[in-house]
């Protein structure tokens, strides 16, 4: 049932929040196949949600991103100074009007919108569903977050630069850990995993499967 707070179910907020020191600009903006990567990651989930908010850093300008995003797609600037994702969930949880809030960064542009439905879903009655790899491994930026314990928690961590999304995740009662195997029947190659971390990413990306 949707809380009465809350305008939509499921929300978006996409991390964007600071530039590259290997592609010397904002990495969101970085070209792939004729597309920013910021435009690959919200058409690929502009489906799934009600709302997106892209956070961006708190001196930048968002004009560049309004210029490649739909219209109805908020920008949002980091509401603290330091880069750092916490950060950009804090600002994107507090201007989305969401009971469920999916949390993306701008570098996976081959993110499924049927992996991301089964998020939501797995989320449904917890206060997070996260990606889990046999290694123990875990996606927290890949992950869906209940609005109101995630706030309350966001309220208990002192965020810098070092923060760690594994502090919010600590403080939250009702973790869901879904298996990565969980996703290969929509994703065979997990694609929606891949991040853009370096220039030779966007060849490899290019010419990855999209199955």
């Amino acid at each position: 049932m949707l809380s009465k707070h809350h305008k939509y179910k499921r929300g978006g907020v996409i991390l964007a929040g600071g530039s590259s020191l290997r592609f010397g600009k904002n990495k969101a903006l970085i070209m792939l196949n004729g597309k920013p990567l910021i435009r690959h990651v919200v058409d690929n989930s502009i489906n799934v949600v009600e709302q997106i908010v892209v956070t961006i850093g708190k001196q930048e300008d968002p004009r560049p991103f309004l210029k490649v995003l739909p219209k109805n797609i908020k920008v949002a600037k980091d509401l603290r100074r330091y880069k750092n994702p916490l950060n950009g969930i804090l600002t994107g949880i507090t201007v989305l009007n969401a009971e469920y809030c999916l949390v993306l960064p701008c570098d996976t542009p081959y993110i499924k919108h049927g992996v991301l439905d089964i998020l939501f879903r797995e989320a449904d009655g917890y206060d997070s569903a996260i990606p889990i790899w046999p290694n123990g491994y875990i996606e927290p930026l890949i992950a869906v977050y209940k609005v109101e314990p995630t706030v309350e928690a966001l309220r208990l961590v002192s965020v810098d630069k070092n923060s760690k999304v594994e502090r919010l995740i600590s403080l939250l009662e009702r973790v869901r850990y879904v298996n990565i195997n969980r996703f290969i029947s929509l994703d065979p190659y997990l694609t929606s995993f891949l991040n853009i971390n370096r220039p030779s990413d966007l060849t490899s990306a290019g010419n990855m499967p999209r199955r």
